[in-house]
């Protein structure tokens, strides 16, 4: 991309028609609806974490955004700590809930918030558990990746490869995460978990770039004919497949560190022509992201999620997506906890 990075929030919303709102009025909007969210999650946090709805129990995945929102709070975030590590699956994975069973797509957002956690506080409690926990989870995701081919079909794919002298790349092909074990891969669950690998630094592990290069092209090769993605391939019984506006931001996220892949272009062009949609807080905090990702406008999107907030400071009965929402809050003010840092290790 040629655009330069912007030093401020004013650089992201001037690309954009303000549609009559002053900027500094929007900036002072944007400052204080952070704040009166983040007030929000820290007075309903329970015991290291939040529930997926108001009176419910523990929700990894509302833990997990939650948290990411306020990984700069040190006590919030060794409690969120300790309830990871504790609920955490043998496998190295997590359930949607604990103690309910395998582990599945959720342990991306863990893994990313656990990671931007520890990274901050270096002086956290237990950090030898965390890491270790880390470590656990990286195992998990590089083990539940899909697969095309069963075992059997592996080999002979390798076989063939080293009788027509190809070697191994014969099993360079594509993949990325199903959302459980037993199911295909998908968008959403490959955008996770491709963000919990980038987003902190890419973790000194040998087998991390394979890893993310075959998720890199599976999201790459099904973006949709005209630009974004759908929720899984860009065709089905040979027909094209629409994009949807949450996919393409989190795809677009995932594929940050790829400004000038061609399918970047079309998906931004795709997400930006939803703009005067007021769809949904979660769909308007996934596009303020992505666009703040690629330095490109959100005044309307920005505007649009404003205006959803209560008086309490949420944006939704889900606290999943108040702590996106406040995620979105923070990009709006240069500080994105999903922007992909520079090459790192936990």
């Amino acid at each position: 991309m040629t655009d330069k990075q912007p030093k401020s929030i004013s650089d992201h919303l001037a690309n954009s028609k303000t549609n009559g709102t002053d900027l500094k009025t929007l900036q002072g909007r944007a400052d204080e609806a952070a704040e009166r969210c983040k007030s929000f999650l820290i007075n309903t946090i329970d015991a290291g974490w939040w529930p997926y709805k108001a009176h419910g129990g523990p929700s990894l995945e509302a833990t997990a955004w939650c948290s990411l929102a306020l990984k700069e709070e040190k006590k919030i975030a060794s409690a969120c700590l300790a309830f990871f590590t504790s609920s955490q699956n043998a496998d190295g994975g997590w359930p949607t809930a604990p103690n309910t069973g395998a582990s599945c797509w959720v342990s991306g957002p863990v893994l990313l918030a656990m990671r931007c956690a520890a990274q901050i506080h270096g002086e956290i409690e237990k950090p030898e558990q965390i890491n270790t926990a880390i470590t656990k989870s990286f195992d998990y995701l590089t083990a539940n990746r899909s697969e095309f081919y069963s075992p059997a079909a592996r080999l002979i794919l390798l076989i063939g490869g080293l009788i027509t002298k190809k070697g191994t790349s014969t099993l360079d092909y594509a993949r990325g995460w199903p959302w459980d074990p037993n199911c295909f891969h998908w968008v959403e669950p490959t955008s996770y978990n491709l963000l919990a690998l980038k987003v902190p630094g890419l973790p000194k592990m040998n087998y991390t770039n394979d890893v993310i290069k075959f998720a890199n092209q599976f999201l790459t090769d099904n973006s949709c004919l005209n630009g974004g993605w759908n929720h899984g391939s860009h065709r089905s019984l040979g027909k094209d497949l629409p994009p949807y506006r949450v996919t393409t931001a989190e795809a677009l996220l995932a594929l940050q560190d790829l400004p000038d892949h061609p399918v970047i272009p079309s998906g931004i062009k795709y997400l930006t022509s939803q703009r005067n949609d007021d769809s949904s807080s979660m769909s308007l905090a996934w596009s303020i992201l992505a666009l703040h990702a690629f330095q490109k406008g959100f005044t309307t999107e920005l505007g649009f999620l404003l205006d959803r907030q209560q008086e309490d400071g949420s944006f939704s009965d889900n606290f999943m997506v108040n702590g996106l929402s406040l995620c979105a809050l923070q990009a709006a003010l240069d500080k994105s906890p999903l922007k992909v840092a520079a090459k790192g290790s936990i």
